[in-house]
């Protein structure tokens, strides 16, 4: 049952943006999230606040998660460097917002390369689905995001992140990242 939370703050850093410092909390949140199978969710408080998300990080999860988990944060380096870890605290009663927060995957020439192939296989590649499909392809994605670097493979690769905004609580789980991997979603207050 989610019911606690701890907040995890980028300390400002002249040398480094914020979205930076974001993005190494992240990284280390990420290690410290895969042993709770799913059980804590991700709040941004200052969602798109300058196109970002925002300088916090809300960690909700139940009480004995909430506590191993900041007992993992609280001696981490880069935690210790350059955020702020909060004490635990009960989340609020009568929230009536909720968000849902989810990856959202940046669409490459890879894709477009098998949807093209799929279609010529079956003789229904147009020059008009061509151009539909270039025009969507290439639309960017306008969402918040870090920069992080996958710990297996040591590839970098930018982690968008989208919102939706509910007004019923969706209990499920959450992924690596704390984020969304069926519908649910997270109280904010």
């Amino acid at each position: 049952m989610m019911d606690s939370y701890c907040e995890l703050k980028a300390l400002p850093n002249p040398e480094i943006i914020q979205a930076a410092v974001v993005a190494e909390l992240m990284q280390v949140l990420h290690q410290g999230l895969l042993s709770f199978d799913g059980r804590i969710g991700l709040d941004f408080p200052a969602y798109r606040q300058q196109g970002t998300l925002g300088g916090i990080i809300r960690v909700l999860g139940g009480r004995q998660d909430i506590k191993a988990l900041q007992s993992q944060l609280a001696n981490h380096p880069v935690v210790q460097d350059y955020g702020l870890l909060s004490e635990r605290m009960e989340i609020p009663s009568g929230v009536t917002d909720y968000a849902c927060y989810q990856r959202r995957h940046a669409r490459g020439n890879s894709r477009f390369t098998r949807l093209k192939k799929r279609h010529l296989e079956r003789g229904t590649w147009t020059e008009e689905l061509e151009q539909a499909v270039t025009a969507k392809l290439q639309a960017p994605l306008d969402l918040p995001y870090v920069a992080l670097k996958s710990a297996s493979t040591a590839q970098k690769f930018l982690l968008f992140i989208q919102q939706k905004r509910q007004k019923e609580h969706q209990p499920g789980t959450f992924n690596g990242y704390g984020l969304s991997l069926d519908g649910a979603n997270v109280p904010r207050f």
